[in-house]
This record gives structure tokens, C-alpha cells and sequence, in this order.
């Protein structure tokens, strides 16, 4: 092999060595965000988890304590209303905490020159 010919051997693996260690510094950051971000997701399961079972035991108790047919029916129809919109905003948040978490792990692969998730 010539100088030449080793210099360009050298120059080529150097670049080649510099651009795994971007990608795998760029994948370890995705994967850290997507991490996060999953707890996040966790965290908000757990939280509506908990909510929902507090309102339905205070519908529940409050129901026990309805002195007409026409109360309980006031009751559970607020019940059902509140289920209802908190369901509504849950699906709005985890909607965008899973946006959150598609963007997140396509990151790493955004140097490859693939179409960003919008």
C-alpha cells in the first residue's frame, strides 16, 4: 500500500468512527427522552387510575345517601357527565405524551435523512 492510499484508509475509518459515535450518542439521548417520557405516561395512568376510583366512591357514597329515585338519577347522571370529560381529557394528554414519545425515539434517525414526525 502506498502513503496515500493508507492516509485515506485512515481518513475514511476516522469519519466513519466519529459517525458511530454521533449515533450512538444521538440513540442513548432517544432512548433517555423515550424513557422519560414513558414514565411520564406511567405516572398519568396511575394518577387517572386513582382519581377515577376516588370519584366513583364518593359518587357511590353519595348515592347511598339519596333520599329519592329522582336524586340518584341527578347523581349518577353528574357522575357519568364528570367520567365522561375526565375521560376526554386523559385521551387529550396521553395522545400527547404518545406524540411525545414518537418523536423522541424517531430522533436518533433523523440524521439518516428520514421525514421528522410532525
Amino acid at each position: 500500500m502506498t502513503t496515500k492510499t493508507l492516509e485515506k484508509t485512515e481518513a475514511t475509518v476516522a469519519k466513519a468512527e466519529a459517525a458511530m459515535k454521533t449515533g450512538v450518542e444521538s440513540l442513548l439521548a432517544g432512548v433517555s427522552a423515550a424513557a422519560k417520557t414513558t414514565q411520564t405516561i406511567g405516572i398519568e395512568w396511575a394518577g387517572f387510575a386513582k382519581e377515577s376510583y376516588e370519584h366513583s366512591a364518593a359518587t357511590a357514597e353519595k348515592l347511598s345517601k339519596a333520599s329519592t329515585f329522582a336524586k340518584a338519577l341527578e347523581i349518577q347522571t353528574e357522575y357519568l357527565k364528570g367520567s365522561f370529560e375526565r375521560g376526554l381529557a386523559q385521551a387529550a394528554s396521553l395522545r400527547d405524551l404518545h406524540l411525545a414519545l414518537a418523536k423522541d425515539l424517531a430522533k436518533p434517525f433523523e440524521s439518516f435523512g428520514l421525514p421528522k414526525v410532525a
